[in-house]
């Protein structure tokens, strides 16, 4: 999904900007890091979460995620400073996913990392 897909697919959701944080690939393409994503992972607080629910009928995973639809999961957390605000959208913090993707032994990453380090370079 390109980032137009992704904001219709992000305000079908209907709930407030404030109850949610885009997270992963879909966080670098509204930033303009990359040009798409496969699919939506979101952090909803408590109240987006049951918003959620009574929407969409979640569907609980094993790993503590939930399946919104085939396109969106979603997760429980409230990225309490953990998040900056890009776009009218509230985007898991750049630096922080960097982490992440440095951690982790995931093939994606490795091609991703250079571009975000390039990324935050230049936004400084």
């Amino acid at each position: 999904m390109n980032k137009e897909e992704l904001i219709e697919l992000i305000d079908n959701l209907n709930i407030s900007k404030e109850d949610f944080t885009i997270l992963s690939s879909g966080a670098l393409v509204i930033r303009g890091i990359i040009d798409k994503a496969g699919d939506l992972d979101i952090a909803v607080t408590k109240k987006g979460l049951s918003e959620l629910n009574d929407k969409f009928n979640l569907i609980p995973k094993e790993n503590g995620w939930y399946k919104v639809n085939d396109n969106i999961d979603c997760i429980q957390d409230d990225m309490i400073n953990k998040k900056e605000k890009v776009e009218g959208y509230y985007l898991q913090d750049i630096n922080m996913y960097l982490e992440h993707m440095e951690a982790s032994k995931k093939e994606k990453y490795k091609s991703r990392i250079p571009i975000v380090k390039e990324y935050i370079k230049n936004k400084k």
